[in-house]
């Protein structure tokens, strides 16, 4: 069942993409993006097995500017590191190594409503499971497909 829903939920996400003539990362996004967050979700841990690799290809996609995303990927996952430091309990490691890897495929201006938007749907999420303490990954990976996207 869980492979079904997984399936149904990568083919809408690719659907949407095609259709919108996104750019390539928005696929990239949206395969690594359904396993991270099912994973998360379920175990609360982001795997570097999953993270790294998304990181890297999203960084070899916008190589044509990649200084430009080598900087956003600095920036939102120094953003992300200085709440983790901040306040610990926040934000897992894992967390802040997608927020590295995510930010390669946001411009600049793209950062601040990412974070919004990430926040925003972990609200969501913490509501619909009524806990207080749910994963960010979900969040950081809807909110960055969707403005990639979108």
């Amino acid at each position: 069942m869980t492979t079904v829903l997984l399936s149904f939920a990568l083919g809408s996400l690719w659907t949407v993409a095609a259709a919108l003539d996104a750019p390539p990362s928005s696929y990239l996004l949206a395969w690594f993006g359904v396993v991270l967050a099912t994973t998360d979700l379920r175990h609360h841990r982001l795997p570097d097995a999953l993270t790294l690799p998304l990181g890297a290809g999203l960084l070899l996609l916008r190589f044509h500017g990649l200084g430009a995303a080598a900087l956003a990927a600095v920036v939102f996952g120094g953003a992300h590191l200085a709440v983790r430091r901040w306040r610990p309990a926040l934000m897992g490691g894992g967390d802040v190594k997608l927020a590295f890897s995510l930010g390669a495929a946001l411009p600049l201006p793209s950062l601040l409503p990412a974070a919004i938007l990430a926040g925003a749907v972990t609200l969501v999420v913490a509501a619909l499971r009524r806990a207080r303490a749910v994963p960010h990954g979900p969040g950081l990976l809807a909110a960055t497909w969707a403005l990639v996207t979108l």
